[in-house]
């Protein structure tokens, strides 16, 4: 039966209106608030709603009824959500999600409950039907305070005067909807380089994904209205204490001002854990001048597959899938090395100090959260609340034949998910990085091979294949 896509869209400044703290690089602890604008922040909105005519069906179906909980993988809660329900009931079928890419190192899992309860009760979307993704710039405003002092300190106003603009931009995002056709194409950028490769690995052994994956929305008289743009690397070239979206935030204006400015362009950060902006091994750093040089280059890379052929994606009716997966630690350290260690200098003496206080609330595990978003045919998101290294983005586009594309900083964060061999390596991913997020320890082993278990579980039902 036809299906119709419609898409809304709206870009919202989401720059500070008064001066706070940025986070994501420790050297920045005690520099106070930043002391300039480089670049302005955004958060990129993109309402889409299907809608299907079906004729009444007789008896009963095997698709899962919106919301319902369903027994799976020895009784991992999961939700599910698509238009169904209305269709066997004779009516037309409608079914509606908000992907919101803005200018945040990530989204507070401190705050996201509340913020999607927010948008249920405004505009009627369901939790796990709202993406909160964070493009990963380390040049913004800390969002979380479930992290030490190093990783940066939220401003509370400034939280709140954000959500309030990104609700404001979700209405207008829903005001604009109207039907588009989706279309796809594919190419690389060389900005990627496996940063521990230089620094704990054999050049057999650096993993890097440079494939960019562009998606574009297209209005019926042919005008592009929408863009994402998929891409695995760090936005880490400058560490001044000045905002910026780094050579994300750069590339996406450039494309909205190549091809429109009413086209807005929002970037998906892929599984950058690993992956730096470089060159031949050498990464970026500087100010913003290399962040302008670097925004400009992946741009142009941007436009090549713009300007080549697209594939055009078929619509299909919009479907969720979300699960959550506990992912084992290591164990735990006893109290008494929490209170010894409380005595200890810099970020490692506040590690033991939280985790001291906060001994009875620890747990050997952390929640990852999932959610599949079926977009159109051959296009699909798989939303995480972690920082997860590039082997499992690689794994789920092998699995998914490149239909399902990892979206990693959405809906929360509570640290790296490393893969057992980097976990054997060590390093920041491993261990390091353990400290500074204010995680219980570091993971067992076990982790990737539950991970890419629970991939497969999750794809599996809404395989198109």
């Amino acid at each position: 039966m036809p299906i119709r896509l419609k898409l809304g869209t709206s870009k919202i400044d989401i720059t500070p209106s008064h001066p706070v703290p940025l986070a994501g690089f420790a050297v920045r602890s005690g520099l106070g608030p930043y002391t300039g604008v480089s670049y302005p922040l955004y958060a990129r909105i993109y309402m889409l709603e299907t809608e299907e005519q079906p004729e009444p069906v007789a008896g009963p179906e095997e698709t899962p009824e919106p919301g319902e909980r369903i027994p799976e993988n020895a009784g991992m809660p999961e939700r599910v959500g698509n238009a169904a329900e209305a269709g066997r009931a004779g009516r037309a079928a409608a079914s509606r999600a908000v992907l919101i890419s803005a200018d945040l190192i990530w989204w507070g899992s401190d705050r996201v409950p509340a913020f999607k309860e927010a948008v249920r009760r405004r505009f009627g979307l369901e939790p796990e039907a709202v993406l909160l993704h964070g493009t990963h710039t380390h040049s913004g405003p800390q969002t979380s305070a479930l992290f030490t002092s190093y990783l940066g300190v939220p401003d509370p106003a400034y939280l709140d005067d954000l959500e309030e603009r990104v609700l404001k931009g979700i209405g207008e995002a829903l005001a604009g909807l109207e039907p588009v056709r989706v279309e796809s194409g594919a190419g690389t950028s060389s900005l990627a380089v496996n940063r521990r490769g230089h620094r704990v690995r054999p050049p057999e052994r650096r993993e890097t994904d440079r494939e960019l994956s562009v998606i574009r929305f297209v209005r019926e008289d042919g005008s592009p209205k929408g863009i994402l743009v998929h891409y695995a690397c760090h936005p880490v070239i400058t560490d001044e204490n000045k905002v910026s979206p780094d050579f994300v935030g750069v590339a996406m204006g450039a494309v909205e001002e190549k091809y429109g400015k009413d086209v807005v362009c929002g970037f998906l950060q892929g599984t950058c854990g690993d992956i730096n902006p470089g060159h031949d091994m050498t990464e970026y750093r500087g100010g913003h001048e290399l962040v302008m040089q670097a925004g400009l280059s992946f741009a142009r890379d941007i436009g090549e597959v713009l300007d080549g052929p697209m594939e055009v994606r078929r619509a299909v009716p919009l479907r969720w899938r979300s699960r959550t997966v506990p992912l084992a630690l290591a164990p735990l350290p006893e109290k008494a090395v929490l209170e010894k260690g409380r005595s200890l200098p810099g970020v490692h003496g506040e590690w033991h100090r939280l985790h001291w206080e906060r001994e009875a609330e620890r747990k050997p595990e952390l929640p990852l959260e999932m959610t599949l978003l079926t977009i159109t045919d051959g296009f699909s998101l798989l939303a995480m609340n972690a920082e997860v290294v590039v082997e499992y983005g690689l794994y789920l586009k092998r699995l998914s034949g490149g239909r399902v594309l990892p979206l990693p900083y959405t809906n929360g964060m509570f640290g790296y998910v490393p893969t057992e061999a980097i976990l054997a390596e060590g390093g920041y991913e491993a261990d390091e990085s353990t400290i500074y997020f204010a995680m219980p320890s570091v993971f067992s082993p076990s982790v990737e091979g539950r991970l890419k278990e629970e991939m497969a579980g999750l794809l599996d039902p809404f395989s198109d294949r």
